[in-house]
């Protein structure tokens, strides 16, 4: 029983923000996942208000339960997020996560992605300025309306 639960609720949390979206209701597309199998614990909020005819989406990203960078990676300091349109283009850096030690918590406020639809990575890196994504990713989610 238990095992049919744990898929309901997987199905739930993948096809009820793409439903949503399908529908046009108006409002901002939300996310619920888990990280990926770098920081499987970890639980995302990811709201992505998108406005086609600005050709804009503005986001905001909320995690509980992440470890410190400095976990997932030698020399990790920072969470950071990134956008792009396609597997062909380059990734865009949208900005840093602020991170809560001590409560394990994280959080990216009104930041703004050029893009309506696109791919969302947040990678462990050793400086907000890193000009491409490490390869420790602990993020992964397709945005589309």
């Amino acid at each position: 029983m238990k095992t049919w639960n744990s898929w309901v609720i997987v199905v739930i949390l993948l096809v009820v923000p793409v439903t949503l979206g399908g529908l046009g209701c108006g409002g901002p597309l939300e996310y619920v996942v888990h990280g990926t199998p770098t920081a499987p614990e970890s639980d995302w909020k990811i709201i992505a208000d998108v406005d086609k005819s600005q050709a804009m989406t503005r986001l905001e990203i909320e995690i509980e339960h992440l470890a410190e960078p400095g976990r997932f990676a030698e020399g990790g300091k920072v969470f950071v997020a990134w956008a792009r349109p396609d597997d062909d283009s380059a990734w865009q850096r949208i900005g840093s996560l602020e991170y809560d030690d001590d409560d394990r918590e994280g959080f990216l406020k009104q930041a703004s992605v050029p893009m309506v639809s696109f791919e969302l990575i947040v990678s462990v890196e050793e400086k907000v300025g890193a000009e491409v994504p490490s390869g420790t990713i602990v993020l992964t989610q397709k945005v589309n309306d």
